[in-house]
């Protein structure tokens, strides 16, 4: 029977892949370092032979200095304990990274560069018009209104987010069971909006991931004060 590929079901992000797999093949060591049923260093090896062949297929340089794991057992010993090191907390970045784009939301937020924003203001006029035009129940036109004009304030951010266009346009999908065929022009204004939405540009993929991220420097060193020059021999000073 053929072995399936352990590789397919990892998250398709490279970096999150290699956090993945990380995590998955150092748990399988400690299960065998609890069992004691490794008596040499062989699936240690195996262990950095895998992350080592990952990093280099995808291109990642998370273990560039890593890349010529010495041929001695005693050697071994200290590169593995570096190595591991140097990799669980690549992983811990990695994974924290994720985390926190995930919880800002940055999978919703677009870029929208001048056309697009003066494109969506234009279909937003249109949408009020034939909002007005509908009829519907005070209450109803006032949520669906409130909804647009929260995303209409996003429009002109730098970061747009979109909650607020599709929280409206499940109102407005809601709605259409009632009166199906008045919405008909109405949701293909909305559907042209979504279609300058999926053109922008992804926030998510205009973050730079972690490793590339710049370091903040240091403060420059300052140089000393000049201060008296002890060594002024008294025949140079003039008087």
């Amino acid at each position: 029977m053929e072995e399936e590929n352990e590789y397919i079901d990892l998250p398709d992000d490279p970096e999150e892949a290699f956090a993945a797999l990380q995590r998955r093949k150092y748990k399988s060591l400690e299960q065998v370092w609890e069992d004691n049923r490794n008596g040499s260093w062989h699936l240690e090896r195996q262990y950095v032979d895998t992350l080592l062949a990952f990093d280099e297929v995808h291109s990642l340089g998370i273990l560039t200095e890593f890349r010529n794991p010495p041929n001695d057992d005693r050697e071994f010993n200290n590169f593995f304990q570096d190595f591991r090191r140097h990799a669980e907390i690549a992983s811990q970045k990695i994974m924290i990274e994720a985390a926190r784009r995930m919880k800002t939301g940055a999978s919703t937020i677009v870029i929208l560069d001048a056309a697009a924003r003066s494109a969506i203001h234009t279909l937003i006029e249109k949408i009020r018009e034939k909002l007005n035009d509908l009829q519907l129940p005070e209450s109803k036109r006032d949520a669906l209104f409130n909804k647009l004009n929260s995303f209409a304030a996003e429009i002109d951010r730098n970061r747009t987010r979109t909650e607020g266009f599709y929280a409206f346009a499940v109102d407005v999908a809601r709605t259409a069971r009632k009166i199906n065929d008045e919405l008909k022009p109405l949701q293909e204004t909305i559907d042209r909006v979504f279609g300058w939405l999926d053109k922008a540009s992804k926030w998510k993929d205009a973050l730079p991931p972690w490793s590339d991220r710049k370091k903040i420097e240091p403060p420059p060193k300052r140089l000393p004060r000049p201060g008296p020059d002890i060594n002024i021999i008294d025949d140079d000073i003039p008087f």
